[in-house]
């Protein structure tokens, strides 16, 4: 639609009856609503006989770090594992030491 015509439009909303412009409206939200998804089957009742194994009965394996770092790499959560080796030897680290009481006394104590 030029933009010629969007105007011509909107000029000729203006005229319309308080009715038409319910419907206008109503038609507009219909077509911008998300698409419904479809309703999901009822849940059939199922009854299980003593032979038959549950979900629950059957142990699943777990996952080693690695074999988790890796799954989280393959579905695109991260691209690269963290460098941890590289937190440990920042010699910025290191405690500065204060004078009185501990730092976190001080804190805990002016919280209260």
């Amino acid at each position: 639609m030029t933009r010629a015509d969007f105007n011509q439009l909107l000029s000729s909303l203006k005229g319309l009856t308080p009715e038409q412009a319910r419907q206008v409206r109503q038609q507009l939200e219909r077509q911008s609503a998300p698409p419904k998804k479809p309703a999901a089957p009822a849940p059939r009742k199922v009854t299980r006989t003593a032979k038959q194994p549950t979900a629950t009965a059957v142990p699943k394996k777990k996952m080693t770090k690695d074999e988790f770092h890796r799954h989280l790499i393959e579905i695109g959560l991260i691209s690269r594992l963290p460098d941890t080796a590289a937190d440990y030897d920042d010699p910025d680290d290191e405690p500065i030491p204060i004078k009185g009481e501990p730092l976190s006394e001080t804190v805990i104590r002016e919280r209260r």
